[in-house]
């Protein structure tokens, strides 16, 4: 499937390249780069960009419609973000963005909630056509009514420039990105692993959560299974969900190092390591530290990930590129949450 999209942006080639330079700062890098256009590859589709006659022309080529929602989308988040007044003008021709609700939109319901331990919570919920969400990212948008009430719930719909539209005002909803930690399409089910923490609107919610109860679903996106070989993961409370899955797909001879940070009401609890991994529990406190302390594996092909607060994913980012000198396929380092913004 293909869609493209045409905007005037003055000198477009020097346009082209500072944002080529910008995704370069977030380690997106093109497959393909010439004077006045580049190529990007992602698990959506491929990308095409071309600076030419005072205009941008973005193609993508997506292999389903949920997965050219999701790069539509993207796209125009993106613009919306770097030129408000330049998003205003997106159309899609080719493929266009579909009227009601997002492709990759999907309703749920609460089959069980379950505790693991006593700072993190089970969802299951079930829902059909999930086999895209086993097949791209680790990450999906949950949502369920702010205000609550008998009336119908209003979910989002989508725009004609890409962008997803969320209701406000009686129809509001509260939205927050949760990792897939388990996914069984043939029978509909997704596990969601909940940190639990008073006063996060999706974690009180989740505690009186009922069978039944309706939540929507949007994604997947972001967040990726590491390449094969050695590797170092780690991250606080937040990540264990998308580490415990990462490390349950790893193959079982390539052996790595673990280390997860927790905060002093929380303890440790059993993990099924895969051959070759050894694990280290440490307060948050000490997480950057542990984490630079790893020794990489002597072949040099080592990847490193982690995923928790800002600062420390900051700090780690610059530690993955700068000192270790990591090539941007063997990093990754994401921020889940900021101290100045709990939520």
């Amino acid at each position: 499937m293909q869609a493209e999209l045409l905007v005037s942006v003055g000198n477009a080639g020097i346009w082209l390249d500072e944002h080529i330079r910008h995704l370069e700062s977030h380690d997106i890098l093109p497959v393909a780069r010439a004077a006045n256009d580049a190529t990007y590859e992602t698990d959506f589709g491929r990308i095409y960009l071309l600076a030419q006659d005072g205009a941008l022309q973005v193609r993508i080529e997506s292999p389903d419609e949920a997965a050219l929602t999701t790069l539509q989308g993207s796209i125009t988040h993106y613009l919306a973000e770097t030129d408000p007044v330049l998003a205003k003008t997106i159309t899609w021709s080719g493929v266009a963005p579909a009227p009601g609700q997002p492709k990759n939109f999907r309703k749920m319901t609460v089959a069980q909630v379950q505790p693991l331990s006593s700072w993190l919570l089970r969802m299951t919920l079930k829902g059909e056509d999930l086999a895209p969400f086993d097949q791209r990212g680790l990450h999906v948008r949950l949502m369920f009514p702010e205000v609550p009430g008998d009336r119908e719930t209003v979910w989002p719909t989508i725009e004609p420039s890409g962008a997803v539209h969320y209701p406000d005002g009686d129809n509001s909803l509260t939205v927050r990105v949760y990792t897939i930690r388990q996914i069984r399409p043939e029978s509909g089910e997704v596990d969601i692993d909940i940190v639990r923490h008073a006063g996060g609107a999706f974690a009180d919610w989740s505690e009186t959560a009922q069978p039944g109860d309706a939540v929507g679903m949007l994604g997947p996106g972001g967040g990726y299974f590491p390449p094969e070989g050695w590797l170092a993961i780690g991250g606080d409370d937040t990540a264990v969900p998308a580490i415990l899955r990462i490390l349950e797909n790893r193959p079982n001879q390539t052996g790595g190092h673990v280390v997860i940070g927790l905060h002093s009401h929380q303890a440790p609890f059993e993990i099924a390591l895969p051959a070759n991994f050894m694990i280290d529990w440490v307060s948050t406190a000490d997480l950057v530290d542990a984490m630079k302390a790893i020794a990489a594996p002597a072949t040099g092909n080592g990847t490193y990930w982690f995923a928790g607060e800002a600062e420390q994913a900051r700090a780690l980012r610059t530690h993955f590129k700068s000192t270790l000198e990591l090539p941007a396929e063997r990093r990754s380092s994401a921020a889940y949450w900021r101290r100045t913004e709990p939520a």
